[in-house]
C-alpha cells in the first residue's frame, strides 16, 4: 500500500476481486474494490460502455478511418476486479421492496450518514448480498445491493452507492442525502465521488457551491514560461497545485521544470462540474496564454483540468506537451487539437473511482495520446502525488 495525498487515505495496489472483496467492511482494497462495483453497477445499467463505442464509430466513420474498440472500461480491469455480465437497463424499485429482498427494514427517515442499527444490519448481511448479485447479476440483486450499500459503515461505499441508485430507484432521497454528507467529507475520494454524482444528478443543489470557493495562495515568485498547472474540478482552493508550498507544484518546479509558472497571476478556473464551466475554463486558459505571451507552454493538467487545456487548444492555443493526469475521457467532446499540440501523454490509475462517478472513460483510444496506467487502483489523486511520480519515474513518461 501507497499513501495517497487524499489526506491520509491509502491508494489501493490490487483490487479485491468478486464476493471476496465484500468479506472485509474496513480494509482500504476491500472498500474500495466495493465501491468501485457499486459505481460500475450504474455504469452498465446505462449502457455506459457502449454509448463511448457508438461515439468512437461515429467519429471514425466521419473520419474516415476504421472504428476502434473503446476502452472506457478496459476488459482487463474488469476481469481483475471480477465484475459480472450485466444487462443494460432495469425496471424501478420501491425502497420498501429491495429491504424486503434483502430480509431488512431500515429506518425510515433518509439521512446522510445511516443509523447505528441500519449499519449493523449491513454489516452482518452484506456478504450475502454481494454473494447474490454474483451469483446472477441482474436488476433485482443490483438494486438491492445499492440499497444495502447506502448504509455501509464506510463513507466511500455509501456515496459510490448512491451514485448508482438513482438507476434502480423510485425514491432517491436517502441517495441525495447520503452524498450531500459525502461532499461535506474530509476524504477527498469521498467528496470527489459524492460530489461529481452528485453534479449530474442535482446541479444546483447548494452544497456545491461551498466546493467552488477560490482561496489564492499568497506567492511572490516572479512569472516564468515553459509550464503551469491546470488544476481540475473542484480544486480551485485546493493548495497541491498551488506556489510557492503545494506539495505537487513545488515537486514539479525542483524536480521537473524549475520555470513552472508560479507567480500571483497564475492561471485558475472556477473547478465548475459543467460543460460550461470547462468551456469558460478554456477560454480563460487560452486568454491568459496570449495575454501572457506564453505560446508553447507544457501543461500539467489534473482530471478534468485536462479537459480545459483541450479546448483551449481548440481555441488556437499551441501547446509544446500536455500531461493529461486522471483525465476521463469523453471523446470527442473534448479532445486536443492535434495540429497545435506537439504531445499528448496521459498518466492514470486503473479504475478510477472519480472518473466512474463522473460517468467518462478510463482509457483514451487515439494512437496519438500515450497512455501511461500506473501500478495502482482507484485513487484518482495518486497522479499528482509526488512520492508516486519519484516511485515509478512518472517524469521519464513525459
Amino acid at each position: 500500500m501507497a499513501k495517497s495525498r487524499a489526506r491520509g487515505a491509502v491508494s489501493a495496489q490490487r483490487p479485491i476481486a468478486g464476493p471476496e472483496a465484500f468479506s472485509n467492511l474496513s480494509e482500504p482494497s476491500h472498500v474500495q474494490s466495493q465501491a468501485a462495483t457499486m459505481l460500475l453497477i450504474g455504469a452498465h445499467l446505462r449502457g455506459d460502455p457502449q454509448a463511448a463505442q457508438a461515439r468512437t464509430e461515429t467519429v471514425a466513420a466521419l473520419a474516415g478511418r476504421q472504428p476502434v474498440a473503446a476502452r472506457a472500461l478496459p476488459r482487463e480491469d474488469l476481469e481483475r476486479l471480477g465484475f459480472p455480465a450485466m444487462p443494460i437497463g432495469t425496471a424501478r424499485f420501491h425502497p420498501r421492496e429491495l429491504q424486503r429482498a434483502l430480509g431488512v427494514r431500515f429506518t425510515a427517515r433518509a439521512t446522510g450518514a445511516p443509523a447505528s442499527s441500519d449499519v449493523r444490519a449491513v454489516s452482518r448481511g452484506l456478504p450475502e448480498s454481494a454473494a447474490a448479485f454474483y451469483r446472477s447479476a441482474n436488476a433485482e440483486t443490483a438494486a438491492a445491493l445499492l440499497e444495502a450499500g447506502l448504509r455501509h459503515p464506510h463513507p466511500l461505499v455509501r456515496v459510490a452507492a448512491a451514485a448508482s441508485y438513482f438507476e434502480v430507484a423510485t425514491d432517491a432521497r436517502q441517495a441525495i442525502r447520503v452524498l450531500e454528507s459525502g461532499v461535506k467529507s474530509r476524504d477527498l475520494l469521498v467528496r470527489d465521488v459524492a460530489a461529481t454524482a452528485l453534479g449530474h444528478v442535482d446541479p444546483a443543489n447548494p452544497e456545491l457551491r461551498t466546493l467552488l470557493k477560490a482561496r489564492r495562495r499568497p506567492s511572490k515568485r516572479k512569472p516564468s514560461r515553459t509550464s503551469t498547472i491546470v488544476h481540475g474540478t473542484w480544486a480551485a482552493n485546493s493548495s497541491w497545485w498551488q506556489p510557492p508550498s503545494g506539495d505537487f507544484w513545488k515537486y514539479l518546479h525542483d524536480n521537473v521544470d524549475s520555470s513552472l509558472y508560479g507567480a500571483s497571476d497564475r492561471f485558475g478556473w472556477t473547478g465548475g462540474y459543467s460543460d460550461a464551466a470547462r468551456a469558460d475554463g478554456g477560454t480563460s486558459l487560452h486568454d491568459w496564454v496570449q495575454q501572457h505571451n506564453l505560446e508553447g507552454l507544457d501543461l500539467f493538467t489534473h482530471s478534468h483540468g485536462g479537459s480545459v487545456a483541450m479546448l483551449a487548444s481548440q481555441a488556437g492555443m499551441k501547446v509544446r506537451r500536455m500531461a493529461l493526469l486522471s483525465c476521463p475521457v469523453h471523446w470527442p467532446k473534448y479532445m486536443p487539437d492535434f495540429n497545435l499540440t506537439a504531445k499528448v501523454v496521459s498518466i492514470r490509475v486503473h479504475m478510477d473511482l472519480v472518473i466512474l462517478a463522473d460517468r467518462g472513460g478510463q482509457r483514451f483510444n487515439d494512437s496519438r495520446i500515450q497512455e501511461n496506467v500506473l501500478p495502482i487502483w482507484f485513487d484518482h489523486f495518486a497522479t499528482h502525488n509526488p512520492a508516486n511520480w519519484q516511485k515509478y519515474n512518472v517524469p521519464a513518461m513525459l
